[in-house]
């Protein structure tokens, strides 16, 4: 499992309205939008957490889960395509990273980044690594926080 996902079954009793969560995650996994359907994401993490307070559900304490943090750190960050248009493209799914980190690339590391993302998304992969200057600007740019 991984470290970040809490589940309205496997966690805490976090949620007022875990029925209602739990819903809203199905309909959002089996959707497109934020990923590929079926495939969970950051921003389909994002989408859940904003239709689940839009449809009234609520949380149990004030304080914040890792993950719930993780996520709301993630939204701080303006994650973003270089061209700040949807990844899910023709040739693949392009990169994401902190709107500062493409600031510190040049236009042949952005380039290298978004070949490398998109040569994984059309062997199958959703999770595909960076390149090192990518990791190092996105490393950059999540610890300026």
């Amino acid at each position: 499992m991984n470290k970040h996902h809490t589940s309205a079954e496997s966690g805490p009793r976090i949620y007022t309205q875990p029925e209602l969560r739990q819903q809203l995650k199905q309909e959002i996994l089996v959707g497109d939008q934020g990923g590929a359907p079926g495939e969970w994401s950051a921003r389909k993490a994002q989408l859940l957490a904003h239709e689940y307070k839009q449809a009234g559900g609520g949380y149990t304490f004030a304080k914040r889960s890792p993950a719930q943090q993780h996520l709301d750190d993630w939204t701080q960050q303006d994650w973003q395509t270089a061209d700040g248009q949807p990844a899910e493209r023709a040739g693949g799914t392009t990169r994401y990273l902190p709107k500062q980190a493409w600031t510190e690339l040049s236009p042949a590391q952005r380039k290298a980044t978004n070949a490398q993302k998109q040569a994984g998304s059309r062997a199958g992969h959703q999770h595909v690594p960076n390149t090192e200057a990518a990791r190092q600007a996105r490393q950059h740019a999540t610890d300026e926080e």
